[in-house]
């Protein structure tokens, strides 16, 4: 069903420019009508943070997670309650679902949640099949594209693709919730697409270029910071941290479907017993509606010649076999298992 467009006092499906892209790009469209619905248009602020990380990059993984944290507001109180959160629980420890083996780690979690879930803003997922080689460039187009992006480095096909993907992501999201001359500062942990100095260069370029292509007003500052440029208070690393947690859930979460995607739209989805304590704790998180942060999973996958972009989770087709104490503190022996 199409969005309610009247809801919106800026972004519209049906305009040159997103006809336009969506011949390109189908999958884009289909991310921004999924999207452009669950907020009232572009956040009213004038500095939109956006935090990423990225998971599902092992090889039993079946696909690659995309997880994109936008604020627009409630960054000061967060600041505050993770500066005690450091002080009294968890130290100079980065938060992250790897690491969650250990109990001073797994003490800090509940605040730690807490905490994010009063963000304003939207935790957005995007679950990438595998088998999806290429959606935001083609074989064969990597020179062309690094002239054209103005690029300085020798991106190989595979690694332009990486880059251009995230980038991607992040324009769509910022077709969404970008107002006019809002400043924007996108946060990443130290991914191989900003691995060096030129690396970081290309990636702000990409995003600025791309974004340009799905904004229609002027804009402010664009900044791209790594968790290596965070300050001694961590803030970066902190929020980056929250997209962390997201993608290793949402990771174990999506290997336990079934391999093959359907057209069925009401498709039930059972999560697998064996899932991780450490993600059934995060699900129940992540599934919680009403806190002020929203969330939402997409799932991009491969079906035979065609990709199919969906939203994966909804309350209502989601199955799981948590019990009850799963829902409450977690449990410091078993949450690693």
């Amino acid at each position: 069903m199409l969005p309610d467009l009247m809801r919106h006092d800026r972004w519209r499906l049906i305009t040159n420019r997103n006809v336009g892209l969506k011949r390109v790009w189908p999958w884009g469209h289909s991310i921004q009508r999924i999207l452009a619905p669950k907020e009232r248009g572009p956040a009213p602020v004038q500095q939109l943070v956006v935090a990423s990380d990225f998971g599902g990059e092992h090889k039993s993984a079946t696909h690659v997670l995309y997880v994109y944290l936008v604020i627009a507001t409630g960054l000061d109180d967060w600041a505050r309650r993770m500066a005690a959160l450091r002080r009294e629980a968890l130290g100079h420890r980065r938060m992250a679902y790897k690491r969650l083996g250990d109990g001073v780690r797994q003490a800090a979690l509940p605040g730690f949640l807490s905490a994010a879930a009063d963000l304003d803003g939207h935790l957005v997922a995007i679950a990438v099949d595998k088998r999806q080689k290429w959606l935001s460039t083609q074989p064969g187009v990597a020179d062309e594209l690094r002239r054209a992006f103005q690029l300085r480095c020798s991106w190989n096909p595979r690694a332009l693709e990486a880059l251009m993907r995230k980038a991607h992501f992040l324009a769509l999201l910022l077709s969404i919730w970008a107002p006019l001359g809002a400043h924007v500062t996108w946060l990443t942990d130290e991914d191989e697409f900003v691995a060096n100095d030129k690396r970081h260069d290309d990636a702000l370029l990409a995003a600025g270029r791309l974004s340009s292509m799905y904004l229609d007003q002027p804009m402010g500052a664009f900044a791209l910071n790594t968790t290596a440029q965070d300050s001694s208070r961590r803030h970066f690393e902190d929020l980056c941290s929250i997209a962390d947690l997201t993608a290793g859930l949402l990771s174990d979460v999506r290997a336990g479907l079934a391999p093959e995607a359907s057209w069925e739209v009401e498709e039930v989805r059972v999560l697998e017993p064996d899932l991780p304590l450490k993600a059934r704790i995060l699900l129940s998180w992540f599934a919680d509606s009403q806190m002020r942060l929203r969330k939402t999973f997409i799932s991009i996958d491969h079906l035979g010649a065609r990709s199919m972009v969906r939203e994966l989770w909804t309350e209502s087709n989601w199955i799981s076999d948590m019990s009850a104490e799963d829902h409450g503190r977690p449990n410091r022996a078993n949450i690693d298992g």
